[in-house]
């Protein structure tokens, strides 16, 4: 018997279309499944889309342990245009450029120091795009940029990017906080992409998230939503630079691990504590059992299925997760205790630039082709791979 909802022929190719921009390559069982049409409907309506050119074929899904024939997976078809992905770092930027059908054209970074001026920033990101190639050879569809949360003069900031981009880069350009954006990319991409909800705790110079359900991030009232590192754990704790005593930014920063550990490389940290320091170790564990309690605390409210962690402090390796984890697990109620997992992200280096392409493609205001395109006519705006290898020239996120 067919399940699913058989519709007009038009309205289902347009839900297709819609499910391969959110999902990318996916196979015709798969579209079933995302868009609730029947097996004959869909297998309809993708024949008249290829037929179309509107959709093509991205070859067979990865092989799995059954009888029969590997299912195809189906595309967007790609105009030669690409969507850019920035990120503006505290200490980098990186640009990653991505075509329709989720195929990653090429990602670049380059490291600056932390009081490195914003445009100074911005030609260290037009330098990349210059490597990539991008503005000479590539129409480019649309800019999602992501910037930090707590910089002075954020909106100013803001502005001055989007119109700068704007002029020059692409006329559709948004912006969000960049460790929001790099939750959002794990939603898609990476450790999240089987979660209904959760919560994506980012450890890097500052210490950000999100809060993601259904592949959306909730913004609250403001669009502050995911100000993780800025929950108190000690009122009489240092100043942080919110402006509060005692957030938990203020003891698990980089900077503030690096600092009270006496180094200025996570990677030497690490050789250092797999070398058995134990007063670097304690350090280190004492950060991950205050994050762990910070995040029983918040699932305990938000009821949400997983954890995901991402961000350059997860290299510390067990040496910091093992406590984490321990203090998860002792500070959430026992009833859920072990129905909420932690999950370590799978994107690094690039999430938040891959966050700011997939702000772009769940933006139904912008269409995913170029004017001069042959297939021009413009796709309707919405994303989802596996765990991610990111490579230059036609790297694919895939599933």
């Amino acid at each position: 018997m067919t399940t699913g909802t058989t519709r007009p022929l038009r309205g289902a190719e347009h839900e297709i279309l819609l499910a391969l921009r959110l999902h990318g390559p996916s196979t015709r069982a798969d579209l079933v499944q995302r868009t609730g049409l029947s097996r004959a409907t869909v297998s309809t309506a993708t024949a008249r889309l290829l037929t179309a050119d509107r959709i093509t074929s991205a070859g067979t899904a990865p092989a799995r342990r059954s009888i029969g024939r590997t299912p195809e997976r189906l595309a967007l078809s790609i105009s030669g245009a690409v969507i850019l992905g920035v990120e503006f770092g505290h200490r980098r930027v990186t640009v990653t450029a991505m075509d329709e059908a989720h195929y990653v054209e090429g990602s670049a970074t380059a490291v600056y120091e932390q009081d490195t001026s914003w445009p100074h920033r911005i030609r260290h990101a037009f330098e990349l795009l210059d490597g990539l190639g991008v503005p000479d050879r590539r129409a480019v569809i649309a800019v999602g940029l992501g910037v930090p949360g707590r910089i002075p003069d954020r909106e100013r900031v803001t502005d001055s990017l989007v119109a700068t981009f704007a002029s020059r880069v692409a006329r559709e350009v948004r912006v969000d906080n960049n460790a929001r954006l790099a939750g959002l990319a794990e939603s898609v991409w990476g450790a999240g992409r089987d979660l209904q909800s959760f919560i994506y705790l980012r450890l890097m110079d500052g210490v950000g998230g999100a809060l993601v359900t259904h592949g959306t991030i909730y913004d609250g009232l403001h669009g502050t939503a995911g100000e993780f590192g800025h929950i108190t754990v000690d009122p009489a704790g240092p100043e942080c630079r919110c402006g509060k005593r005692g957030c938990l930014e203020a003891y698990v920063s980089r900077e503030r691990i690096l600092e009270a550990t006496a180094h200025r490389d996570l990677d030497v940290l690490r050789e250092v504590l797999d070398a058995g320091d134990a007063r670097r170790r304690e350090i280190v564990a004492g950060a991950g059992r205050r994050i762990g309690v910070v995040l029983a605390n918040t699932c305990t409210s938000l009821d949400v299925e997983g954890v995901v962690l991402g961000g350059d402090l997860v290299t510390l390796g067990r040496h910091l997760t093992a406590p984490l984890e321990a203090a998860f697990s002792e500070n959430l109620m026992p009833a859920r205790a072990h129905r909420i997992a932690l999950h370590p992200g799978r994107i690094r280096q690039v999430d938040g630039a891959l966050g700011g392409i997939a702000l772009v493609l769940r933006d139904h205001t912008i269409a995913l082709s170029r004017p001069d395109s042959p297939t021009g006519a413009g796709y309707p705006a919405l994303a989802k791979p596996s765990e991610c290898t990111v490579s230059d020239r036609k790297g694919r996120l895939s599933s």
